[in-house]
């Protein structure tokens, strides 16, 4: 069902696709656990160009969640990344990988080079008169970049250290723009939420953290995996 989401986000429409995400209740999965349809109603409020970041710089020890989505499935987080670009109204997507992930970073390249050759990403996407494209970067082994905006002064060349906050990277991230930035688990649910609906996705989980969570088991356990 490839891209099926994405063509449905553009028959009901950005706001429409916000309404459903907030409906669905989905939460970051990056740890913050903030709402994304909060994030993402406050980026749409903002003045352009906005961007859009894809945090996958997965460093903490014994996680691997994002790099098995990556490279099991890198058209979904393209796919993820085109529907809440068109839903914020983002003209441009960052997706910032970690540099230990080289069989993810050639895939999702390979995955990104395939869309832009189908008309999925680019300039008017299947037709819709939508254009948005990804920049992939690699991290360089920074523990620290991470953090949201640590990760933006990376993008932007400077030193990886965090910023003060407030401002948010809602109203002021990167190159001093209004910015969204989810994690690679987050984004790859916004395709569930649309083909499955906000109801359906709610009813998994728990009332504060609706849908489907992966876990990462490691250690000195039999069945290491997700």
């Amino acid at each position: 069902g490839g891209f099926t989401a994405l063509r449905r986000a553009f028959d009901i429409g950005a706001e429409a696709v916000v309404a459903e995400v907030t409906a669905a209740k989905l939460v970051g999965r990056g740890g913050a656990a903030f709402p994304t349809g909060v994030k993402w109603a406050a980026v749409r409020k903002e003045r352009t160009p906005r961007y859009l970041i894809c945090n996958a710089d997965e460093s903490e020890p014994g996680t691997f969640k994002d790099r098995v989505l990556m490279e099991g499935d890198p058209f979904a987080l393209v796919e993820s990344m085109v529907i809440a670009g068109f839903a914020t109204g983002c003209e441009r997507g960052y997706l910032y990988i970690r540099g230990e992930y080289p069989l993810a970073t050639s895939r999702l390249e390979n995955a990104m080079a395939q869309s832009r050759d189908r008309g999925l990403l680019g300039g008017n996407i299947l037709g819709s008169g939508f254009a948005f494209d990804i920049e992939l970067r690699r991290g360089a082994g920074a523990y620290i970049c991470g953090e949201e905006t640590a990760l933006m002064n990376s993008i932007e060349g400077l030193r990886g250290e965090p910023r003060n906050k407030p401002p948010f990277p809602t109203q002021v991230g990167l190159f001093g723009q209004p910015t969204v930035i989810n994690n690679v688990e987050t984004l790859v649910n916004v395709p569930l939420i649309l083909t499955m609906g906000a109801d359906a996705f709610a009813a998994i989980g728990t009332e504060r953290s609706t849908g489907p969570k992966l876990f990462c088991v490691a250690g000195h356990v039999k069945n290491p995996g997700v």
